[in-house]
């Protein structure tokens, strides 16, 4: 019985291993002061009844910075929409060469 539980942990983990967004780094403001401010970018979880809607604003929000060549962002809040969604907002920066 013990590993049928394990099989049942494992597979409902798979989803959020395959929303993980290689891309900026998640950073406070002390770290990006002498870095170029990219915009102001935004992730939803879009539309449905998902429990864990942060997670998803977040990948969604990160995939944005990625797009506009963002090496950093700062949060700055997530915002609930009703019961199951919400947005996360956050500040893009580059701190590269």
């Amino acid at each position: 019985m013990a590993m049928k539980g394990a099989l049942v942990v494992a597979l409902s983990v798979f989803p959020l291993l395959s929303m993980a967004v290689e891309g900026p780094t998640e950073a406070r403001f002390a770290t990006v002061e002498n870095c170029q401010f990219l915009g102001k970018i935004e992730g939803s979880s879009g539309y449905g009844k998902n429990n864990g809607w942060l997670p998803l604003a977040k990948s969604s929000a990160l995939r944005h910075a990625k797009k506009i060549g963002a090496s950093h962002i700062v949060w700055e809040r997530t915002i609930p929409v009703g019961a199951f969604n919400g947005v996360a907002i956050a500040r893009a920066y580059s701190c590269g060469s």
